[in-house]
């Protein structure tokens, strides 16, 4: 089998910036935030 590689050196561009995984994050901990207190007033009942 023949290995495949670029013409190009360069290094593979990271696709997710810094902004776009605070974005995530701040989504996440917020659902994680909404998923607790509905599982903690389902409890309470």
């Amino acid at each position: 089998m023949k290995s495949i590689r670029p013409d190009h050196t360069d290094p593979i561009p990271l696709r997710g910036s810094p902004q776009r995984i605070g974005t995530i994050m701040i989504r996440f901990v917020g659902l994680l935030l909404v998923a607790v207190v509905v599982l903690a007033l389902a409890w309470n009942r």
